[in-house]
């Protein structure tokens, strides 16, 4: 059963001493509870995960209600996020300087190969699509900005955990569901290890029809100023197309992966 963890944040609040207002630690508390949770929770499961009275978890969750940062399934009674809590997070994404960079440049991509063109970060242990950029009348709308992208499958996923500090790494897949979307997909640990190493090694990503079959990806990464991984990039879209100009392709993403990350701050060596 999953349970609380105070965030980096709240654990440098409490060292440095400032006294916390307890309904308000307790509500950022229940919302935290679904960066690792992917189901909506009742109120029975928010008290023993918190370890708190259902009677003042009941309080706090129906405040949250009401502001619309919790939303309650009126079939089950279950809570999931709300809108507010999208809106915010679609606005702390755009605010991003990566994402405001990174744009046009993922823009000139779309529609130099007429193929939609994702950039997604991690949060806690998920990957984020935090900007989507689709050319003119494409039916393709999944996925949008916000969804989550499955780590083990997209060019994105395999390129952020092929650059990630080995002991996050290693919390993450400790438990991940390698799940086969599609007889491409790798479902072994041992093999994915061994594609993030290439990865690594590489520069470069790819999506071999592993979510969908006829869709495949290319994807880069984005360095921030201290040689760091903040996100990455790919050009996910119909697998003929990608495959015929596959090396055109890897140049064109791996210059722009270093145009963007030299606006970024980076320095290669």
């Amino acid at each position: 059963m999953a349970t609380v963890k105070k965030s980096p944040v709240k654990q440098k609040a409490h060292k440095m001493g400032p006294k916390l207002i307890q309904s308000i630690e307790r509500a950022v508390d229940i919302l935290a509870l679904f960066i690792a949770e992917k189901n909506s929770i009742g109120i029975t499961e928010f008290a023993q995960k918190m370890k708190l009275p259902k009677t003042t978890i009941q309080g706090i969750v129906q405040t949250l209600n009401a502001l619309h940062m919790l939303e309650k399934d009126p079939l089950t009674s279950r809570y999931r996020l709300g809108p507010l809590l999208f809106q915010l997070g679609m606005k702390y994404a755009t605010n991003l300087d990566f994402v405001n960079i990174t744009r046009g440049w993922v823009e000139r991509l779309c529609y130099q190969y007429r193929q939609p063109v994702n950039v997604g970060m991690m949060v806690g242990d998920r990957v984020i699509l935090v900007l989507r950029v689709e050319p003119e009348n494409r039916f393709m709308v999944f996925p949008q900005v916000g969804s989550v992208l499955p780590a083990h499958s997209t060019s994105i996923g395999k390129m952020l955990l092929a650059h990630m500090d080995e002991a996050r790494r290693e919390e993450i897949l400790r438990d991940y569901r390698f799940e086969g979307l599609t007889l491409n997909t790798i479902t072994s640990r041992a093999s994915f290890i061994n594609e993030l190493e290439r990865v690594r090694a590489e520069g470069v990503s790819f999506d071999d029809q592993e979510n969908i079959i006829g869709l495949s990806g290319v994807g880069a990464p984005l360095y921030n100023h201290t040689g760091q991984v903040v996100a990455a990039f790919a050009l996910t879209g119909d697998t003929a197309v990608i495959n015929e100009k596959r090396a055109d392709i890897i140049d064109t993403i791996k210059n722009i992966s270093k145009i963007v990350s030299e606006q970024l701050g980076y320095a290669a060596g």
